[in-house]
């Protein structure tokens, strides 16, 4: 079988990948590059150096299966004339091309346990840096026994020095095999595709998630495009413009950052944080903070919030929700239905630094910005000091909301 046929004229990172006969290669490259496409090819060139044996395809979670893997699998074998059939209940195509047969299993990494028992020639995982630790790794390495040519391969966008760069950069592993890339490689790409990619991100992800570089995203400072000498200057409120608020609804303190939208640079402008603490008893602390609010600025009705989505639960010390009693003060919500993703929310705050001032005397948040850290390893916020992220996730919840990173998506059409 060849999967790379006249039908696609491959790009040379992607024909690298996808013809290597490395036990464990893999592709990291920016967005757009054709990674997805190339993992999709590798898995029907394997299978068809593995006649009658079984290849498993996972994503990190099941969502991406569906979204992204499934059909882009699907049009790669309609294209090239394989026929298939599948069965639902257990994510399994059963291929057929001339001179042979095989199958294909999907499934989600993270519940990369459920693989035991499985006797595999192949195994591929895509976006695999996005995944915590190297148990699915690992999992795919133990049950590669049943086949001709056995081997794991992995495509991805770098997300940081983890478990992935560590494999495949920085130990020098035998069998295994980096090809990398950057999104400038697809030529079929849109043309406003990169220029979305700057817009949406800072400097250091744009060497990640363009250039297909690994970059330090795990380690230090969470809010690390924040430079006070940059970012810190005097921002006066203005009566005329909405009063837009960030709120997290912690006990103690429960906190709020104040910032104005301008259409001049700079375009965000933090000119106020508030801090309420808990007095005990029965304390409805956010009608109390709605009340600072209007205290302070009495003659804004513009005023739009973005609470803490847990908030539209009920409060222990009313019948009300602190949503319910944010929209009886006045205020206009704008809030997202669960908790927004920490990379992504981070990632948004990150990109607006660009285009943002902070008055002096939000000591607070400006003490956030600069001491607030990741969990050693992983792109989490570490919360072990409760002093500290209470105005950081406050002013997240309202840029994720109004300026969130918005990754560009791309077919990716190969000759």
């Amino acid at each position: 079988m060849d999967s790379t046929s006249p039908k696609f004229n491959v790009y040379k990172h992607q024909n690298e990948f996808v013809r290597s006969r490395d036990k464990f290669p893999a592709l990291v490259a920016g967005y757009g590059s054709g990674k997805t496409y190339a993992f999709c090819l590798k898995a029907l060139c394997e299978l068809g150096r593995n006649p009658g044996k079984i290849c498993l395809l996972a994503e990190p979670v099941y969502p991406m299966v569906r979204d992204v893997l499934q059909p882009t699998l699907e049009e790669i074998m309609n294209e090239i004339g394989f026929s298939f059939t599948y069965k639902a209940s257990e994510w399994k195509y059963n291929v057929k091309w001339n001179g042979g047969y095989g199958t294909i299993i999907l499934r989600s990494a993270e519940n990369w346990r459920r693989w035991a028992g499985l006797n595999l020639a192949v195994f591929g995982i895509d976006e695999a840096s996005l995944l915590k630790d190297d148990g699915a790794w690992k999992m795919g390495i133990s049950r590669l026994r049943d086949g001709y040519h056995l081997t794991g391969f992995t495509t991805t966008t770098p997300e940081g020095f983890n478990w992935h760069y560590t494999y495949w950069k920085e130990e020098q592993r035998k069998d295994y095999k980096l090809i990398q890339a950057k999104s400038t490689d697809n030529k079929h790409l849109p043309e406003d595709f990169i220029q979305s990619l700057y817009d949406n991100y800072d400097e250091k992800l744009i060497l990640a998630y363009l250039h297909g570089q690994y970059v330090n995203l795990q380690h230090g400072s969470t809010y690390y495009a924040f430079d006070r000498d940059i970012n810190v200057r005097e921002s006066n409120y203005e009566e005329n413009k909405e009063i837009r608020i960030g709120m997290d609804f912690n006990v103690d303190p429960m906190s709020a950052v104040l910032w104005q939208e301008h259409n001049d640079t700079p375009k965000i402008r933090v000119f106020d944080e508030i801090g309420i603490r808990h007095t005990g008893g029965n304390d409805l602390m956010t009608k109390r903070m709605a009340d600072e609010i209007k205290r302070r600025y009495p003659n804004n009705n513009k005023v739009i919030c973005y609470p803490d989505p847990a908030g539209n639960q009920r409060n222990t010390s009313s019948d009300q929700t602190d949503h319910d009693i944010l929209r009886k003060a006045g205020f206009y919500l704008k809030v997202k239905r669960k908790h927004p993703s920490i990379t992504d929310s981070v990632n948004s705050v990150n990109n607006v630094m660009k285009e943002c001032i902070i008055d002096p005397k939000c000591k607070n948040l400006i003490r956030d910005l600069e001491q607030v850290v990741n969990k050693e390893g992983t792109r989490a916020i570490d919360k072990s000091n409760p002093e500290l992220t209470h105005y950081s996730d406050a002013f997240r919840y309202s840029i994720d909301y109004e300026h969130p990173v918005r990754k560009p998506e791309t077919k990716t059409f190969i000759g």
